[in-house]
């Protein structure tokens, strides 16, 4: 199963990478329906290798992906840069959204090679705290993928912006969407965000309230923890302004979010790479930590 879990991966990597270089190749050199179909194809290969490669973690562990490893988690949050990416290189054929999404779905492989990835023992019971810290796990990755999609969005719109003015004439040959589509993408990543890291905080405390009686020694202090809390208080505040000031422009919002967006993804996944996981690195003798503490806490109590 090892053996072939490392041959999936490799499948996934390297046509993620040849689909970065067939963008590349287009924006630079020619455009054809031959450079198209080559980067569709691979692109959807990779993620058929991908969902492939999670199926088998999943297998061996006998966990969702979300709850397997942080190794797994982020490894799912690349799946669903790809799995958009597919989907809009089949149906806006025009837009270069590879050149965007494709380095950040090999960064976070990248990362995923360098945290954690041994999985707890098997966890099949249904009860009222795996269920939590599946929706814990859940909504912050949905949390941050917002994040990352309106930074992605507001780096689009600065240099469709920029496109406009005609300051720059390789940006022709980009095909970007409109600014008002822009925009109002952005605006709404900016409200999922605070949605869904509301939620996965609220369900980290619940978690951490339930877990108090077993004593499974929560950690405040974790760098998830405190990075969510730092990105959604930062993302609150964005709301707020993007709400309340009526008169602020596009161009303003898509900085505002480039801004906190990128130092907050560099900030939690920073984080997490310097801690060797998502809620710290694991031990040789004790359940992976880096699954998620509403495991950790079913396994100990086992």
């Amino acid at each position: 199963m090892a053996f072939l879990s490392n041959v999936q991966l490799s499948c996934f990597l390297l046509s993620y990478l040849v689909t970065f270089g067939a963008e590349l190749y287009q924006l630079l050199r020619h455009r054809s329906g031959l450079t198209r179909g080559i980067t569709l194809c691979s692109a959807a290969s990779g993620l058929l290798a991908h969902t492939a490669y999670l199926f088998t973690r999943s297998s061996e562990s006998g966990l969702p992906p979300l709850v397997g490893s942080s190794h797994d988690w982020f490894l799912v949050l690349a799946w669903l840069g790809a799995f958009f990416y597919v989907l809009l290189a089949a149906t806006h054929r025009q837009m270069e959204v590879g050149l965007f999404l494709m380095p950040s779905i090999l960064g976070l492989i990248i990362l995923a090679l360098f945290v954690d990835d041994v999985s707890a023992e098997s966890v099949r019971e249904k009860n009222a705290i795996y269920r939590w810290g599946m929706l814990h796990a859940s909504t912050l990755l949905l949390g941050l993928g917002t994040v990352a999609a309106s930074t992605i969005c507001a780096a689009m719109y600065l240099l469709q912006y920029q496109k406009l003015r005609g300051k720059n004439l390789w940006l022709h040959r980009l095909q970007l969407p409109s600014l008002e589509r822009l925009n109002r993408f952005n605006r709404w990543m900016v409200v999922s965000t605070v949605l869904m890291l509301t939620i996965g905080l609220v369900t980290g405390l619940i978690l951490a309230m339930v877990q108090s009686p077993l004593k499974s020694g929560f950690n405040w202090m974790d760098p998830l923890v405190a990075g969510t809390g730092i990105v959604w208080l930062t993302m609150v505040s964005a709301l707020c302004w993007i709400l309340t000031r009526k008169e602020q422009t596009g161009r303003q919002v898509a900085r505002l979010t480039l801004l906190a967006g990128g130092f907050l993804l560099v900030t939690v996944f920073g984080l997490t790479l310097l801690s060797g996981g998502i809620h710290g690195s694991s031990t040789a003798a004790g359940p992976n930590p880096v699954i998620s503490s509403s495991e950790s806490s079913l396994v100990q109590s086992r």
